[in-house]
């Protein structure tokens, strides 16, 4: 009973760890699909495409490796009053020695209302998806491979695990406010609800062991400094459960008149999750592509294992215009949000 008690609280472990608090991500400036479903489609361009790449504790374990690749496009008609967003997410995540593997595979849709003339964009969007988490016991070393002298490998483990994979179907929804001020302020707020039907995640079939929902609050707003300058101060506010998460900071804007790099931005956040970490950020439009490098300060108590390392993080995202141009001559001021 002891041995099974302890199997039982090192995989409530691996899945409190590396599932139950969901995928993380420091940037949600242009990682916008997996902060709010309401966000697919809401962009100025026709097609949008971002890759991402986090790599996590590689100082401290095995890294925590998270790979995201997401498209959305939309649909308008001049005589609509709205525009319909619609998109693909596919995550992947790897955490732990166990190699515990989360895949995720959505599919957001959304839908974009101009109201007061045009001045407030509502935007609201829901996004199922199937997941599939798998993990591999065979890098794990237990206690009764001891063999009073040594750590023997090929003593075999008298527990035998139900499973090892399994896969279940969530749902996500969102809402978000856009207000235009005139063309150089405009302010954008949000809520999603993430995990809504708290899907069963246990290994062993416990009806008990559920995902818990997951609620994000985040706003950001663009401020026109100068001609050639932008201010966008932003924060992120999560909550699963008994964790919780406060991530806020902003991000300055500088357009050249430039053919190849239009723009570098530079920004730094604060995310308070018992006081976890400063990041720093950088990073520039070349061509049409937005490329984003953050890396997390760990300021936390972990800090002397970790040796103040924390995560790092890159963001390539791309949109494409309506009509194609064999060259830009100018940079335009245009963020990628509506």
């Amino acid at each position: 009973m002891l041995k099974k008690a302890l199997t039982y609280l090192l995989f409530f472990y691996f899945v409190l760890q590396a599932n139950a608090q969901d995928i993380h991500f420091s940037n949600f400036y242009t990682n916008t699909l997996n902060l709010n479903p309401a966000e697919t489609g809401f962009f100025t361009g026709k097609y949008r495409f971002c890759l991402a790449y986090r790599d996590q504790y590689r100082t401290v374990a095995q890294p925590y490796q998270t790979i995201s690749a997401n498209f959305d496009g939309k649909i308008e008609k001049r005589y609509w009053n709205y525009i319909l967003g619609y998109g693909l997410v596919l995550n992947f995540d790897k955490a732990g020695d166990a190699n515990y593997n989360t895949v995720q595979c959505g599919i957001p849709f959304a839908q974009h209302l101009n109201l007061a003339g045009s001045k407030v964009i509502l935007s609201y969007g829901i996004m199922p998806a199937i997941y599939y988490n798998s993990f591999d016991y065979n890098d794990l070393t237990f206690s009764e491979q001891f063999n009073g002298n040594k750590f023997d490998s090929d003593i075999e483990i008298s527990e035998a695990l139900d499973m090892n994979s399994q896969t279940y179907v969530n749902l996500h929804a969102g809402v978000q406010l856009t207000y235009k001020q005139d063309k150089a302020h405009s302010y954008t707020a949000g809520y999603a609800l993430y995990n809504i039907n708290r899907p069963n995640v246990s290994f062993y079939n416990e009806n008990d062991v559920r995902l818990r929902t997951r609620s994000v609050l985040h706003g950001t707003a663009k401020l026109s400094v100068t001609q050639n300058i932008d201010l966008i101060p932003g924060f992120k506010m999560q909550f699963q459960g008994k964790q919780h998460e406060f991530h806020f900071g902003g991000m300055g804007i500088f357009y050249f008149d430039n053919a190849s790099i239009s723009q570098v931005q530079t920004g730094v956040w604060f995310r308070s999750k018992n006081k976890d970490a400063v990041i720093f950020g950088v990073g520039c439009q070349y061509m049409d592509f937005d490329i984003m490098l953050d890396y997390d300060l760990n300021i936390s108590s972990l800090r002397t294992a970790s040796n103040g390392h924390g995560a790092f993080e890159i963001t390539i995202s791309y949109i494409t215009a309506y009509q194609n141009k064999s060259r830009r001559m100018n940079a335009i001021r245009c963020p990628h949000s509506l």
